[in-house]
């Protein structure tokens, strides 16, 4: 009977760790976004300002003026997806906030109390699943809004360039 409940223990503690791997992985992508939003923002504000105040423009200039915000928007728009991620949590869960304030603090308190081992398990597993979706959704969109903002600096660089000339 102890080595049955050891073996049970044993197998919670690993799922917990897979779970808190998963939720270290999604705060690492959040992490991520201010920094590239900061960017993001001083040259888009950066070229607005020069934009503004520009005596002189060519076609030239305004193509990559437009295409370089539009890259810089687009960065933005797939931080705001990273920051925004479904909230749909696995049914019926006493780990998800989403699935526990659905409960009234009574039946949350009472479900918790006979939560079962196995069920706790189970639980533990699919939150930690769930997990590993959003973190691969938000890094999808770190990822774009990074090569958005790579591809923008040639064209703000020109575009500054351009501007001034």
């Amino acid at each position: 009977m102890f080595s049955i409940l050891l073996i049970s223990h044993m197998k919670i503690d690993r799922a917990e760790k897979i779970l808190q791997l998963q939720l270290d992985w999604v705060k690492t992508a959040d992490a991520k976004v201010p920094p590239l939003f900061a960017i993001n923002v001083s040259m888009l504000g950066v070229l607005s300002a020069l934009a503004k105040t520009a005596t002189s423009w060519t076609v030239v200039s305004g193509i990559f003026v437009v295409i370089c915000a539009s890259l810089l928007i687009y960065s933005i728009g797939n931080m705001a997806f990273t920051m925004f991620p479904s909230l749909q949590g696995p049914k019926k869960s006493n780990l998800y906030f989403g699935g526990i304030v659905k409960q009234s603090n009574e039946n949350f308190h009472e479900k918790v109390k006979q939560l079962s081992d196995d069920e706790y398990l189970d639980d533990l597993i699919n939150q930690a699943y769930r997990n590993a979706e959003i973190a691969k959704s938000k890094y999808g969109y770190v990822k774009k809004s990074s090569i958005y903002l790579l591809l923008s600096f040639p064209t703000w660089v020109l575009s500054i360039y351009l501007i001034y000339t």
